[in-house]
């Protein structure tokens, strides 16, 4: 009876402990967070049945997802990598940077630029000069690219965060800007570091994919700048164009020469340049690309191609970006011989550096660009004086015996080159050459020489003036801009009108069809030069009229000279 009445109880207390069990199950407990700590090894648990102390916060509740988070979170550490948090922006936005000499503005949408302008340089509308070619569509500058299509997209759409929406760099200083993004196991970086003052920039550029740094190109382009209908139809105008200095020296490539693309080997530099703007990156031993993108058809319907260049970065490369005027001295000044992307001419280079430094000088003093061409014209004209003299005295003397030499000339006109009888006709004229008291050699070095002499200072000074950003808005009298064409044609007809004059002031030893010839000449120029730059006329100009004095002079004195000698060889005759 009692061994049953204990069986009994036995099932009974199993029974009730069954359903409270049942009844009253414990909650389980809840997962750590990603990144929390884990409880030291050998710390008790708590029973789940331990009422919860007091001094406890309650467990946060788990957001949407996080199995989901859980379970990639378990993925990725077993393979060894933690997962990058998400770095995005919330909204599109502006950036700006603003340096003493530039200010650029990115979206952080990409990361890429879109604005950059010299705050020293106006354009046709007096505002800053943008260097940032306009166009819809493609990457922008300073966009990334790894060469995966997919992943370059994503890169392009993405909200990058910035580290600041505006930078202000002071003079003397150094601005930094960050652009951020992680999403995934994707991550990108990019950094640029601004001086003050200055146009070179120093980029840094990463991607990394599930922790794996891919290379990534940074690129800019198409084009530098944005030309006006002006600019473009001047004489001489060059259309953007790639450019690099390697171990040949700086070649220039025009956008339909690259087809596909053209990867450098080893170049000091590499970028596109305009007429007077230049965006040039000096890799520093990155890779460099230069190619041709599309751009949108112009008013005929035409398809466009414009260049663009690329270098390509590791994590913690650096390289350096020039975006600014093909200004030489500031461009030597930065080093990596920069300031040969000016096209100042191999072998007349050394004379076409100097004389832009001269008309700057003169430029001080007398407060403005048309003056100074003038003034440095007059100057150029004066050293070339005593040359100058010379030839039109040898002239004088060539045109008196023209006749003489005429007659000799046509006496051996039908006999042969070869001959031996052109022998006896160099004889007659050398002899002719000596009853004027003159000979054949010298009289042909005092021909040649002045026009030797003077000749690489001339073509320098052109140089000087197609090649000089300073004369870029600089105006003159009537002319808006000595860099674009007299708006009124009104420097190339004054310099058609005085190279007539001059000719027609010397005697010439031609006959009348080489004469009628030359005094074509300065009516084709005239049309030749109606849409050639302001500057250039203007200098033409100034020194034909330094040339007209120079002869009127000369010639006063040369036959002021043979009227005193005149009565001595009549005296000596009698």
């Amino acid at each position: 009876m009692e061994e049953r009445r204990l069986l009994i109880a036995v099932a009974l207390s199993l029974l009730v402990l069954t359903a409270y069990q049942m009844l009253f199950a414990p909650r389980p407990a809840p997962a750590p967070a990603p990144g929390a700590a884990a409880s030291p090894a050998g710390a008790a648990s708590p029973s789940p049945a331990a009422p919860p102390s007091p001094l406890a916060s309650p467990a946060p509740a788990r957001p949407a997802g996080a199995a989901a988070a859980a379970k990639a979170s378990a993925v990725k550490g077993a393979r060894g990598a933690a997962p990058a948090p998400a770095v995005q922006d919330e909204r599109e936005r502006r950036v700006e940077v603003a340096t003493p000499d530039l200010v650029a503005a990115f979206s952080n949408r990409g990361a890429a630029l879109v604005s950059w302008r010299l705050a020293r340089y106006e354009d046709a509308r007096g505002r800053p000069e943008e260097m940032v070619f306009a166009t819809s569509g493609g990457p922008r500058p300073l966009a990334l690219e790894t060469g995966d299509v997919a992943l370059d997209a994503q890169l392009r759409e993405a909200l990058y965060k910035p580290s600041a929406e505006t930078l202000e760099v002071r003079p003397g200083l150094r601005g930094e800007i960050r652009f951020e993004y992680a999403e995934g196991d994707v991550r990108a970086e990019k950094a640029l570091r601004f001086p003050a003052p200055g146009y070179c920039v120093e980029v840094q550029a990463s991607v990394l994919r599930a922790g794996q740094a891919l290379p990534v190109k940074v690129l800019w382009g198409p084009g530098v700048g944005n030309p006006t209908a002006g600019e473009m139809e001047v004489q001489g105008y060059q259309a953007p164009q790639a450019v690099f200095l390697g171990t040949q020296g700086v070649e220039r490539l025009p956008p339909d020469t690259l087809g596909a693309g053209r990867m450098l080997g080893s170049v000091r530099w590499a970028g596109v340049e305009s007429m007077f703007f230049a965006a040039l990156w000096v890799p520093q031993g990155a890779p460099a690309e230069l190619r041709a993108v599309p751009l949108p058809a112009g008013e005929d319907g035409k398809a466009r191609i414009g260049p663009q260049a690329a270098v390509t970065l590791l994590p913690g490369q650096t390289v350096l970006l020039y975006v600014g005027p093909k200004d030489h001295d500031l461009l030597a000044g930065l080093g990596h011989d920069l300031q040969r992307v000016v096209p100042v001419g191999d072998w007349i280079g050394p004379i076409v550096v100097p004389l832009m430094k001269l008309m700057r000088w003169v430029h001080g003093g007398v407060g403005n660009y048309g003056w100074a061409i003038v003034v440095l014209t007059v100057l150029i004209n004066l050293a070339m004086a005593p040359l100058r003299h010379y030839s039109i005295a040898n002239g004088l003397k060539m045109a008196k015996l023209a006749p003489e030499m005429r007659v000799i000339q046509e006496r051996y006109r039908k006999v042969p080159l070869l001959d031996p009888k052109r022998q006896d006709m160099q004889q007659e004229i050398s002899e002719l050459y000596a009853r004027h008291g003159m000979s054949m050699g010298t009289q042909m070095a005092v021909g040649c020489l002045p026009l030797l002499l003077t000749m690489p200072f001339l073509i320098a000074f052109y140089r000087v003036l197609q090649v000089a950003i300073e004369l870029r808005g600089a105006s003159f009298m009537w002319i808006p801009d000595l860099s674009q064409k007299d708006p009124y044609f009104l420097t190339p007809i004054l310099m058609g009108a005085s190279m007539f004059w001059m000719q027609k002031m010397v005697p010439t030893g031609m006959d009348p069809a080489q004469q009628r010839i030359m005094l074509i000449m300065p009516v084709v120029l005239s049309g030749m030069f109606l849409w050639a730059p302001a500057g250039l006329n203007l200098y033409w100009l100034a020194s034909n009229i330094c040339s007209i004095v120079q002869q009127g002079i000369t010639l006063h004195i040369l036959r002021a000279r043979d009227a005193a000698a005149a009565p001595k060889k009549e005296r000596k005759r009698a």
